[in-house]
């Protein structure tokens, strides 16, 4: 089962949205405009710090996973697995349905012709499982998948 390595983040809500600036503080005192730039600056920083921080260090532990790929390579040779077997079953419930039987040799060709189209198939699901992680990896470090790139997430801003 797919689950995103984004959906345990505890990201709070921002923090700059019940931020109140007075703007009559920039025309306090020699240093009024300098004080609020300040203030509105740290604020943004605070904020970019507890909402976007997470998921860039989640962004980079998955570039820096190591066993990544071979892990997606695994899950996608077992789906696919199980998308055969599945498809086994549908095909013999079928032939029960229409009363139809094979001979032993039938069975033992259509067994060896299934295993071989099974294998191959979970070899370039696996395989294509690993580029695509690869990939994704070199996307992450690059700095061609960040924040806007997080698959089922809206970053609100």
């Amino acid at each position: 089962m797919y689950q995103s390595l984004f959906s345990g983040l505890n990201i709070p809500e921002s923090q700059t949205a019940g931020l109140n600036v007075d703007p009559g503080q920039a025309f306090r005192g020699d240093q009024g405009a300098s004080e609020l730039q300040g203030q509105l600056s740290r604020a943004q920083w605070n904020d970019w710090k507890a909402r976007f921080s997470p998921y860039i260090g989640t962004l980079s532990d998955i570039a820096q996973d190591e066993g990544a790929p071979a892990t997606a390579a695994v899950n996608a040779s077992g789906a696919m697995g199980q998308a055969f077997d599945a498809n086994q079953q549908a095909l013999e419930q079928d032939r029960e349905g229409l009363g139809i039987q094979q001979t032993g040799a039938q069975a033992d060709a259509s067994e060896r012709r299934t295993a071989i189209k099974r294998q191959a198939s979970q070899v370039s699901a696996g395989n294509q499982a690993r580029i695509s992680a690869q990939d994704r990896q070199s996307s992450i470090l690059a700095g061609g998948m960040g924040l806007s790139n997080i698959p089922g997430q809206e970053l609100k801003q």
